[in-house]
Protein backbone atom coordinates (compact mmCIF):
# COMPACT_ATOMS: atom_id res chain seq x y z
CA UNK A 1 0.00 0.00 0.00
CA UNK A 2 1.31 3.32 -0.97
CA UNK A 3 2.55 5.65 1.84
CA UNK A 4 1.11 9.37 1.87
CA UNK A 5 2.96 12.11 2.91
CA UNK A 6 1.38 15.47 2.13
CA UNK A 7 4.09 17.66 4.10
CA UNK A 8 2.98 20.86 5.75
CA UNK A 9 0.57 22.67 5.92
CA UNK A 10 -1.84 19.59 5.40
CA UNK A 11 0.08 17.28 7.92
CA UNK A 12 -0.36 19.34 10.20
CA UNK A 13 -4.34 19.83 9.55
CA UNK A 14 -4.43 16.73 9.26
CA UNK A 15 -2.78 15.43 12.94
CA UNK A 16 -4.80 18.56 14.55
CA UNK A 17 -8.25 16.62 13.19
CA UNK A 18 -6.96 13.73 14.45
CA UNK A 19 -6.00 15.59 17.48
CA UNK A 20 -9.56 17.43 18.22
CA UNK A 21 -11.54 13.27 17.84
CA UNK A 22 -13.35 14.23 14.83
CA UNK A 23 -11.13 11.62 13.16
CA UNK A 24 -9.41 8.59 14.72
CA UNK A 25 -6.73 8.34 11.64
CA UNK A 26 -4.85 9.51 9.36
CA UNK A 27 -6.70 7.30 6.40
CA UNK A 28 -10.06 8.27 7.56
CA UNK A 29 -9.31 11.95 7.05
CA UNK A 30 -7.81 11.56 3.42
CA UNK A 31 -10.74 9.58 2.46
CA UNK A 32 -13.37 11.63 3.88
CA UNK A 33 -11.86 14.58 1.75
CA UNK A 34 -11.43 12.35 -1.55
CA UNK A 35 -15.41 11.55 -0.76
CA UNK A 36 -16.50 15.14 -0.31
CA UNK A 37 -14.36 15.87 -3.32
CA UNK A 38 -16.36 13.72 -5.49
CA UNK A 39 -19.56 14.28 -4.20
CA UNK A 40 -18.47 17.97 -5.36
CA UNK A 41 -17.61 16.70 -8.37
CA UNK A 42 -20.58 14.91 -8.96
CA UNK A 43 -22.42 18.15 -7.98
CA UNK A 44 -20.66 20.11 -10.35
CA UNK A 45 -20.93 18.07 -13.26
CA UNK A 46 -24.80 18.00 -12.58
CA UNK A 47 -24.93 21.83 -12.56
CA UNK A 48 -23.22 21.90 -15.90
CA UNK A 49 -25.62 19.48 -17.46
CA UNK A 50 -28.46 21.76 -16.30
CA UNK A 51 -26.62 24.70 -17.66
CA UNK A 52 -26.37 23.07 -21.14
CA UNK A 53 -30.36 21.90 -20.89
CA UNK A 54 -31.39 25.40 -20.24
CA UNK A 55 -28.59 26.64 -23.44
CA UNK A 56 -30.43 24.09 -25.35
CA UNK A 57 -33.92 25.14 -24.53
CA UNK A 58 -33.07 28.86 -24.87
CA UNK A 59 -31.82 27.89 -28.82
CA UNK A 60 -34.93 25.99 -29.44
CA UNK A 61 -37.11 28.93 -28.73
CA UNK A 62 -35.11 31.51 -30.59
CA UNK A 63 -35.16 29.50 -33.35
CA UNK A 64 -38.81 29.07 -32.91
CA UNK A 65 -38.74 24.88 -32.31
CA UNK A 66 -41.45 25.75 -29.85
CA UNK A 67 -44.45 23.90 -29.01
CA UNK A 68 -47.27 25.42 -27.00
CA UNK A 69 -48.23 23.97 -23.93
CA UNK A 70 -51.66 22.23 -23.31
CA UNK A 71 -52.72 19.48 -21.63
CA UNK A 72 -52.74 16.80 -24.95
CA UNK A 73 -48.84 18.08 -25.64
CA UNK A 74 -48.33 16.96 -21.95
CA UNK A 75 -50.42 13.59 -22.80
CA UNK A 76 -48.20 12.66 -26.20
CA UNK A 77 -45.21 13.67 -24.15
CA UNK A 78 -45.79 10.93 -21.90
CA UNK A 79 -47.12 8.13 -24.65
CA UNK A 80 -43.72 8.65 -25.99
CA UNK A 81 -42.10 8.53 -22.89
CA UNK A 82 -43.33 5.11 -21.78
CA UNK A 83 -43.47 3.65 -25.15
CA UNK A 84 -39.25 4.47 -25.17
CA UNK A 85 -39.24 2.12 -21.87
Amino acid sequence: MPRLELGNPYDTYVQALIDTGLYSTYTEVVKDALRQHMDSNRESKRIALSHAAIAEGEADIQAGRIELYSPALIDRLTEEVLADE
